[in-house]
């Protein structure tokens, strides 16, 4: 499902934070900071949490990721970065995620359309894109800098099962839901720099419920206009969606190296 609209009450609180944005553009002034960054990261991530897929308003089992399905392991997880602009900047960006796993399962597993016995042999898979666009302000001098953030993400999510007793099936879910963040820089010297950002949203429309957390810990190293560095990235995407029905507790999070540059 894509939400193509967003609740009344949460479009306001959207046009104020908005209006924040630009009261605190023209108020401060500029921090002295490159017009375009680009740049590409690899996340070593690890995935928990639990899940349950259903199928015409009969609930699936709910499953624990690294118990019942066996992940547990590192993923690699790609992704691409951009923002425009010093004071008043727009930026977008996309990752995507391809785990799997294979799990002798210990009870019996409904996963949509199929049940799936005892000691069955299961591979599960999740293939899901994340497309995100956003502006922010970026406020301070070059040595501390920082702003808010507002923006919206598009999501698509494929999870498929398969086993030779049962047969295969799949499920995929599209929706998009509005962002709201932080960000701050600090450079304590002309080769290294700091960052932090947290960007979330609680997204209540029709029959989806879903809350979103992305925080990141960052430490670059520069040299002219290159620059690349490593940290620590944790995702949480928790929702429920009733006609499925649909419920998930993913937690994704773990190292992640950088590179790019900066004009």
């Amino acid at each position: 499902m894509l939400a193509a609209a967003l609740p009344r009450e949460r479009t306001e609180q959207m046009k104020k934070a908005l209006v924040l944005l630009l009261l605190l553009a023209a108020a401060a002034p500029p921090a002295a900071r490159a017009l375009l960054d680009i740049e590409g990261y690899y996340w070593f991530m690890q995935p928990s949490g639990s899940a349950a897929i259903g199928v015409d308003g009969l609930a699936g089992t709910k499953v624990d990721l690294q118990d019942d399905l066996g992940y547990g392991g590192r993923e690699g997880v790609p992704g691409a970065r951009l923002i425009l602009g010093s004071l008043f900047q727009v930026g977008a960006e996309y990752f995507r995620i391809n785990m799997s796993a294979q799990h002798t399962i210990s009870r019996v597993i409904r996963f949509h359309e199929l049940e799936y016995p005892v000691n069955a042999d299961v591979a599960t898979r999740l293939d899901a894109d994340f497309v995100r666009g956003f502006a922010r302000l970026n406020l301070g001098p070059e040595t501390v800098h920082g702003g808010l953030m507002i923006g919206g993400q598009y999501m698509d999510f494929n999870a498929r099962a398969s086993s030779s007793l049962v047969g295969s099936t799949a499920k995929d879910l599209q929706t998009g839901m509005p962002l709201l963040g932080a960000f701050l820089e600090v450079n304590p010297a002309s080769f290294l720099q700091l960052r932090g950002a947290v960007t979330g949203s609680k997204w209540d429309f029709g029959n989806i419920n879903a809350r979103f957390v992305d925080a990141e810990l960052t430490a670059l190293l520069r040299y002219e206009f290159l620059f690349a560095g490593g940290g620590w990235r944790y995702i949480q995407a928790k929702g429920t969606y009733d006609q499925v029905p649909l419920d998930v507790d993913l937690k994704l999070s773990g190292p992640v190296i950088y590179a790019g540059v900066q004009w």
